[in-house]
């Protein structure tokens, strides 16, 4: 059977910049991915990626959205309005409606729906909320899979018939932040939110259902380092920080997968740790944290760039997972001392009344980019 190179993006909200230089380096280098699997942030970089969009192209949309922070969020102040009036919480099922993010993912694809690629498969997860089943968003007749009775394969609800804007918005949709995403069908309706629920960091999919034998991935979560500021930070990062300590109980849990024994899987880790769920303003810098990254790692394992032989020399040493910087390395301890941010910033405290309040809910800059 012929290799497939699939490449997994993790969840990790704005930091998924850092994947757009991953993204920058593996053209450089002539990795060209056969199937993308991205979910929460991963997944709004690897549909832009496998509908078409090179790395330059993304790298300027990121920079773009990073000086216009205004334009992302759309605040669910009817949902608070409604809540307070009523004093009825339950009205209030999210912060961000989700809707502008899925509209600007909408217009800068250009590929809409999932069985109009041509660049390469891909899949992108969230979790049912109803059933608390982790669903699969993919074409999967063209990836030669078969559903049982249940619409499942591998033990994964499969589903086609949504746009791929639609798949990317259920898969960002952090629990309290934003509004679940609905969809109705004829017999039912069902809500979704954020995949990294259930898999913040999809290797098993790309092995399970795009049947990659190679697995490049770019794991933005907790990798052990301490977050002195945390409770500072506020809920939303408390929260954030929690996904990322459940990523990686998760890969561990998937490195146990016989069905990925047989593949050979490659980590990357920018080790961003300290950019806020929604600092979109440092995404020039981590977009040139994840090329510095890659490129590293590339030159280490002996590829020139623009070699067609890459995929397989940089695979051939790889028969257990590997993680890249290493933990015990010089260059991971040096990762972890030189963070983005290079000081904290003390804000005001926010207004009172109901702007104030929804605002310290979201965080610090409440107004920009998922």
């Amino acid at each position: 059977m012929k290799s497939r190179l699939g490449l997994a993006l993790s969840g990790g909200s704005v930091r998924a910049a850092a994947q757009v230089g991953v993204l920058k380096a593996l053209e450089e280098y002539a990795l060209e991915p056969d199937v993308v699997v991205g979910t929460s942030g991963g997944s709004i970089v690897a549909a832009l990626y496998a509908t078409g969009l090179g790395a330059q192209e993304l790298e300027e949309l990121f920079l773009e959205y990073s000086r216009a922070k205004g334009k992302i969020v759309d605040l669910n102040w009817r949902g608070a309005i409604v809540a307070l009036l009523t004093w009825d919480i339950k009205r209030f099922v999210g912060v961000v409606r989700g809707a502008t993010i899925e509209e600007i993912i909408a217009q800068s694809l250009p590929i809409q729906r999932f069985c109009g690629l041509k660049k390469c498969q891909l899949l992108i997860p969230a979790v049912n909320l109803n059933n608390g089943q982790q669903t699969v968003f993919c074409d999967y007749r063209a990836m030669g899979l078969t559903l049982d009775r249940e619409g499942k394969c591998a033990e994964y609800p499969l589903r086609d018939d949504l746009s791929i804007a639609q798949a990317v918005r259920a898969s960002i949709s952090i629990p309290g932040v934003f509004v679940p995403a609905v969809f109705e069908d004829d017999h039912s309706q069902d809500c979704y939110v954020d995949g990294a629920l259930r898999d913040g960091y999809p290797i098993n999919i790309a092995v399970r259902l795009g049947k990659a034998t190679r697995v490049l991935g770019v794991n933005l979560g907790y990798a052990g380092m301490r977050r002195e500021t945390i409770l500072e930070d506020g809920p939303l990062e408390i929260f954030s920080q929690s996904l990322d300590i459940m990523m990686r109980a998760q890969y561990r849990d998937r490195l146990q997968d016989r069905a990925l024994t047989c593949s050979r899987i490659m980590t990357i880790n920018p080790l961003i740790y300290d950019i806020g769920t929604f600092e979109v303003e440092y995404i020039p810098q981590m977009i040139a944290r994840g090329y510095e990254v890659a490129s590293r790692l590339f030159q280490e394992r002996g590829l020139e760039p623009g070699r067609v032989e890459n995929k397989e020399l940089f695979f051939r040493m790889i028969r257990d997972p590997q993680s890249f910087p290493a933990e015990n390395s010089s260059y991971f301890a040096y990762l972890l001392e030189h963070q983005i941010k290079k000081k904290h910033v003390v804000e005001p405290e926010p207004k009172a009344g109901l702007f104030g309040h929804l605002r310290t809910l979201v965080g610090k800059t409440s107004t920009s980019v998922y």
